[in-house]
């Protein structure tokens, strides 16, 4: 056992992060507010030897600055913003900058950049896709110069450079809720926000030429297809229609309302290159800074704005402006933005630890909470998927913009635990997103259903919410969703290779496109589906997906005894699994190669049994953040490795997790700007710090298990918002020199295993660690492991037959052809039909499925059990089945009831032979014509062949038999396996 490194303690980060002061007098003025803010709570500070408060502890600083030095494969950038904004609320105000030596403009917030683009109104946290990040909409421009001839000196759209503003970080402060940069020209800006409102606060110098505010209504990250704004008395309003994230086709319209406390001296719009002083109105077509307003105030001016933002209409904007924040002063505002992170934040209290580590946990918790994000405007009205407007049932919320792939794995089980009703709202809004377009898209941005990365993950998403016990939405009408759009025919889905997947279980090489980790994904989303269908008592649903639940053995070289790339002859070997490739999604192949968390001990027994794993796997996760170039190691800054230190849970060693986890926190994480080590991906990296310091993961996606490690702080209560429920860690010693688990009491009863079940989070409970300098036998016994879920492992796996003119129905060959159900009758082989193979004793039973069912094994090692409890006397055995691609052959494993066992050749001609039958094959189903996947039939001949009985030891009895690990050449398809008491002569196949 490894002794794990001391971290040295991080300095206390320092104190710029908090804001200069607030405007108590104005609170204290406004009695609704200071009634529930008191003026010292308001801007409080820790008396001395007192831990700073979780708001205090919080520097949104974190994660805003890309480490160039690192070249990982994604970005060395947490890609935060440093804005203002409230838990899941629709706005962000925040600055976006520039920077002038190279022009780059990712579109996010860089803490080296010298200069920013203004402060806008929306952002996403944490994003990939540089340049494309979307939102930045209706970014304001403080201005001081001169205005000649009554108009600004040249227009936006022509260039807007020059209008970009000098800051410097020594001059700049943020906390959750409110921003504030001191600019190169005397400006001071300040911002903070309500749900759906920001109010901005800018205090113009008296010696600037000009005091002007320019509202760039056109200058949203992304390509812009349309754009207008209207000026009217003090209020001005307007539209934008821009390109959502990544710029992958879907784009949205966004709507303000800005009504400024201050007259006008001067006004005026651009349209295009054209500057119109006076002007009240401006189109700017599809051209980026098209269209914008300027709007001039006396010299020296204290300005304040509030804006309403709406994606219905400019009325919501302007009602949503009125009702959350039209009337308060910023600094009462600012207030109400504390108050509410002082909630949400506090519902996870630590005790113990260093300043920096708090800094760290809670700014964590802070990012975890920014999406996903209120749509509905306080009408209640919002923009549906499908383009019309919809009202959310009163006390509800419409949340919007979810990164599946990313918030599966920790972000979604945070939210429920914390926020249960929020919980409960985000699963109806995905059951209504699904209801609006048809489909399941994973990666929704505003009322967009876009697709981006792989996998179909808020399937995991909305079912993990659920199992945390966020259950008061259209449950079964979710389940109706998943099963109709993820089961044959192909047509509903947006699985990309999803009828290659349906049908045979995997995704070959040949696919591109990051083949391989698709089907991992794919499994684990089926996962999901089961787990949900399980807790609402669909049991046949839940066996057909946890059959596909463990597809990932269908990318499971039996000979190299690792995840690995599969084509239609068998598995890529030259494949180098330190590389991503065009076979696995921003990760190695020896990354996605834990990657099977519904089955680790399934995955374990597979690559060859604990000595053997956790060799591998400490090798692995020697290097914590290795990137995609030519390693062996982890990468723990992307999502696919999130789950590897918790494989050791499952190998009997769960204090290496915790020696992992100390290490990983410490070494990747800092209180620094760069002290994120990758894209936080709306909060998913934050998410997964937060849980390795709790000392829990709810690495088993989709269920509520928590996987249990040493806690990092020595007490920890957790507090459901508008819940009952209560979690409570205690860990006394654990931030001293006592690291490891010695023993564990759940709820005052001793517990040796290290995890703990789903009721726990669902309900609550107490954790009493009991730490130790060394590791114990916590957790080391075969009983103490987590769960695997190995159900469905030997269910048929391949949809083989489909109906004449039925179209995405089954895959037998990888190309997507098929057997004809009809014609398959005709020969012989209705379901249930018995099939005798001559005479040697030997009959088949035709499988008895309905179209769309598995009705054939690509074998993978699947055990049928074939005589019963105490076995069956048999002198040989012979298999029902075709080759694809063939022809193919494998080794099967008879199991006797004594414990023995004997290996059989299993040898089958392709399934389109001409004449050429291979292995003494017998053919038993002639038919002509192979059904395709658009609904036609070719004219090919096909077969199905028994295969020449091998002989078994007579004086035994036949448990069962194991089929091949893989085949060679071609794909087997086995659709069954029959004994005989006739002798067999020597010889078989």
């Amino acid at each position: 056992m490894r002794t794990p490194r001391t971290p040295a303690r991080e300095p206390a980060p320092p104190a710029r992060r908090r804001g200069a002061g607030l405007l108590l007098a104005a609170v204290t003025s406004l009695g609704l507010i200071a009634a529930s803010v008191p003026a010292a709570e308001a801007h409080a500070r820790p008396a001395p030897g007192r831990a700073a408060s979780a708001y205090d502890s919080v520097d949104p600083f974190i994660g805003t600055k890309l480490d160039t030095t690192q070249n990982k494969g994604n970005s060395a950038y947490g890609n935060t913003w440093p804005g203002a904004a409230l838990p899941f609320g629709m706005v962000q105000s925040s600055p976006t900058t520039y920077r002038t030596s190279d022009g780059d403009q990712k579109g996010g917030y860089e803490y080296t950049a010298d200069k920013l683009r203004g402060f806008g109104m929306t952002r996403l946290s944490g994003t990939g896709c540089e340049g494309r990040f979307s939102a930045f909409d209706f970014p304001v421009l403080p201005y001081t110069g001169a205005l000649p001839d009554s108009g600004l000196p040249r227009s936006p759209a022509a260039d807007i450079t020059p209008y970009y503003l000098d800051y410097d970080h020594a001059a700049e402060d943020a906390a959750p809720g409110y921003y504030r940069a001191g600019l190169g020209d005397g400006v001071t800006a300040e911002l903070t926000a309500t749900t759906r409102s920001a109010v901005s606060r800018y205090a113009f110098p008296r010696d600037g030429d000009s005091a002007t505010l320019l509202l760039d209504v056109a200058g949203s990250n992304n390509k812009v297809y349309d754009s207008h704004v209207s000026v009217s008395g003090r209020t001005v309003s307007g539209w934008v229609e821009a390109a959502s994230v990544c710029e992958g086709g879907g784009h949205y319209r966004a709507y303000f309302s800005t009504t400024f406390d201050k007259p006008f001296t001067a006004h005026g719009t651009w349209q295009g290159d054209s500057v119109t002083p006076g002007a009240d109105s401006a189109d700017g077509g599809d051209r980026k800074h098209g269209a914008g307003a300027w709007l001039t105030f006396a010299r020296g001016a204290k300005v304040t704005s509030h804006t309403g933002l709406s994606y219905v209409d400019v009325d919501g904007a302007a009602a949503n402006v009125r009702a959350e924040s039209a009337g308060r002063s910023f600094d009462a505002v600012r207030a109400l933005a504390r108050r509410a992170w002082d909630r949400n934040l506090g519902t996870v209290q630590i005790q113990g630890g260093t300043a920096a580590e708090r800094t760290k946990f809670y700014t964590a918790l802070y990012h975890a909470q920014l999406h996903p994000n209120v749509t509905d405007d306080v009408s209640g009205r919002y923009p549906g998927y499908d383009g019309k407007v919809r009202t959310v049932a009163r006390g509800h919320h419409v949340y919007t913009t979810y990164s599946g792939w990313d918030t599966y794995r920790g972000q979604a089980q945070l939210l429920a635990l914390l926020f249960p009703k929020v919980g409960d709202d985000v699963n109806q809004s995905l059951v209504d997103m699904v209801e609006q377009t048809g489909t399941w898209p994973n990666w929704p941005h505003l009322n967009q259903a876009q697709q981006k990365m792989t996998g179909d993950s808020l399937q995991a998403v909305l079912s993990a919410i659920d199992a945390f016990g966020s259950t008061h939405y259209d449950r079964e009408g979710a389940l109706r969703s998943m099963v109709r759009t993820q089961s044959l025919p192909a047509t509903n889905t947006r699985r990309t290779a999803a009828l290659q997947y349906f049908g045979t279980g995997f995704v070959e090489n040949a696919k591109g496109d990051s083949a391989t980790s698709k089907t991992l994904e794919y499994a684990i989303d089926d996962f999901a589906i089961a787990q949900l269908a399980g807790r609402l008592g669909e049991k046949d649903t839940e066996s057909r997906f946890m059959a596909r639940a463990q597809n990932w053995r269908n990318v499971f070289d039996p000979v190299t005894r690792e995840i690995r790339p599969r084509s239609r002859n068998g598995f890529d070997r030259a494949f180098d699994l330190g590389q991503r490739g065009n076979q696995f999604d921003q990760a190695t192949g020896y990354q996605y190669g834990w990657m099977v968390p519904q089955n680790i001990g399934g995955l374990i027994a597979a690559r060859g049994g604990e000595a053997k794993v956790s060799a591998e796997l400490d090798e692995h996760l020697s290097q914590l953040d290795a990137g995609v170039y030519g390693t062996k190691g982890a990468y723990l800054s992307n999502q696919p490795s999130f789950s590897a230190p918790y494989v050791y849970n499952w190998l009997r060693q769960p204090a290496k997790t915790g020696e992992t986890l100390r290490r990983a926190t410490s070494e990747l994480y800092g209180t620094g700007p760069d002290g994120l080590p990758g894209n936080d991906d709306l909060g998913a990296l934050s998410a997964w710090y937060v849980w390795a310091n709790l000392g829990l993961s709810p690495t088993i996606y989709g269920t509520a298990n928590l996987v249990l490690s040493a806690p990092l702080f020595d007490q920890v209560t957790i507090r459901s918002q508008d819940s009952a429920r209560t979690l409570r860690l205690n860990a006394r010693g654990t931030t001293g020199d006592r690291p490891y688990v010695r023993s564990l009491k759940v709820n005052g009863r001793t517990s040796t295993a290290s995890w703990v079940g789903e009721d726990f989070a669902r309900r609550g409970g107490t954790l009493d660690f009991t730490m130790a300098a060394k590791p114990g036998d916590w957790g080391t016994r075969a009983g103490d492991v987590p769960p695997s879920y190995d159900a469905g492992s030997d269910a048929r796996n391949d949809v083989g037959t489909t109906a004449d003119g039925a179209k995405s129905a089954g895959s037998l060959d990888l190309s997507d052809n098929s057997l004809s159900r009809e014609r398959l009758s005709a020969a012989g082989a209705a379901p249930g039909a018995k099939i005798p193979l001559g005479d040697t004793g030997v009959t088949f039973t035709w499988p008895r499925t309905a179209p769309g069912e598995p009705d054939n094994w690509i074998p993978h090692g699947q055990r049928i059990a074939l005589g019963g409890r105490t076995g069956t006397a048999a002198a040989g055995i012979s298999f029902l089945g075709l080759a694809t691609n063939g022809p193919a052959q494998g080794t099967a494993r008879v199991e006797y009831t004594d414990g023995t066992t004997q290996d059989v050749t299993v040898a089958l001609t392709d399934w389109t032979p001409g004449t050429d039958y291979r292995f003494g094959n017998v053919p038993l189903v002639d038919t002509t014509g192979r059904n395709r996947a658009d609904g036609t039939a070719d004219t090919t001949r096909t077969v199905v062949f028994g295969t020449a009985p091998e002989a078994l030891d007579p004086a035994k009895r036949v448990k069962s038999v194991v089929l091949p690990q893989s085949s060679d050449k071609g794909v087997l398809h086995l659709f069954d396996a029959a004994l005989t008491t006739k002798p067999v002569s020597t010889g078989g196949n």
